[in-house]
């Protein structure tokens, strides 16, 4: 196995990644990581050991966790912290259309498979088992949480409440705002607080039914309230970066890059589709080659009909476009590229070394 950590700014030895030149640990063996880790905020670390068709290996397998680096801008007052990790369990190969996340009249399922999954949990408890969250009327709940699926995006919401959203990957945003709904593509983070001001007790979960009876949420118990969970769907379920961003123009790029990606099927015994960037599917690519303290403009165009949570290594970037919206401030190590949409993203190469870049959708 190997140990890979997000949103920190690390060489590529101990980035975790073999396809960077880190080691990889052997079954019974030991590898000791030395680095100084930053920036702060919010980070997480996983096993980065490719699965293929296994699906009893890499982060099918739950090696995960939150790393929290000291330092982060004060979130204010709270009276609970709490680090929620969402992951699915037990997958299996199911038809792909029957999981594809958008389907568009022109652009039909194709013959692969994906992964289903029979479990889900939050901190490796179903919705009703383990422990609920405790609160009191009047509290400030610090959450911090981790979509650590290796294949499954989730919209999160928790009826009668609103998350003020403070960070994203554990950045800090421009513009701290309260949505009803969260979403957290695989590998994204977020902290936000909860005001607890609606007794009660309810269900903190995903907002898709299946999911919900799959096991994906955790029950919010306000002292003195009794009976069953009680679950709302949120009014407002649109999801838009752009909130939480400044529509300040962000600083020109040195050089831009157009990355296309597209779906081209199943590719000789490969139960998973195989996608492209740019025509080309790894390890049958050109690497990107970058001079050291320029800035660089990625602007991804995805021309398939599934969601792509691209993370790049090593580094944060700058989101600077969502479809038509032009932004800034808004640093994060992976974003989400929703299916027919257009992302672009920037960062200066600042880490010397290879760095991967890739969808988080670890099939």
């Amino acid at each position: 196995t190997t140990v890979h950590w997000h949103g920190l700014a690390i060489d590529s030895i101990n980035d975790g990644a073999m396809e960077e030149g880190s080691l990889m640990i052997p079954a019974g063996g030991r590898l000791r990581y030395s680095f100084t880790p930053r920036p702060t905020g919010t980070r997480w670390y996983h096993t980065h050991a490719g699965a293929g068709g296994n699906l009893s290996l890499g982060t099918y397998t739950g090696q995960f966790g939150f790393l929290l680096v000291d330092g982060r801008p004060d979130p204010g007052h709270y009276d609970q912290e709490l680090f929620l990790a969402i992951h699915h369990w037990e997958p299996s190969f199911v038809p792909m259309a029957e999981t594809m996340q958008a389907q568009s009249a022109n652009m039909p399922a194709t013959s692969g498979s994906d992964v289903g999954y029979k479990y889900a949990t939050i901190n490796q408890h179903r919705l009703g088992a383990g422990e609920p969250i405790r609160v009191k009327k009047g509290q400030r709940v610090l959450m911090h949480l981790l979509n650590a699926s290796a294949t499954e995006n989730v919209l999160l919401s928790l009826p009668g409440h609103t998350f003020k959203v403070l960070a994203m990957d554990g950045n800090p945003v421009p513009n701290p705002a309260s949505v009803e709904m969260l979403s957290l593509a695989v590998a994204e983070r977020i902290d936000c607080v909860v005001e607890m001001n609606t007794p009660g007790v309810w269900i903190l979960g995903s907002t898709n039914d299946k999911s919900r009876t799959m096991g994906l949420g955790i029950v919010v118990e306000y002292a003195g309230s009794t009976g069953a969970p009680v679950w709302k769907d949120p009014a407002h379920a649109d999801w838009d970066y752009t909130v939480f961003a400044s529509s300040s123009p962000a600083a020109a790029p040195d050089e831009t890059m157009n990355l296309t990606f597209s779906d081209v099927g199943p590719v000789g015994d490969s139960k998973f589709d195989t996608w492209t960037i740019n025509d080309k599917s790894w390890p049958n690519v050109d690497p990107i080659r970058v001079k050291q303290g320029k800035r660089y403009r990625f602007i991804m165009n995805n021309s398939s009909a599934d969601q792509h949570p691209m993370h790049l290594h090593r580094h944060s970037f700058e989101v600077t476009q969502i479809g038509d919206k032009k932004l800034s401030g808004l640093i994060k190590d992976t974003v989400n590229v929703m299916p027919l949409d257009t992302v672009a993203i920037d960062f200066v190469a600042t880490n010397p070394g290879d760095s991967l870049f890739h969808c988080h959708l670890l099939e």
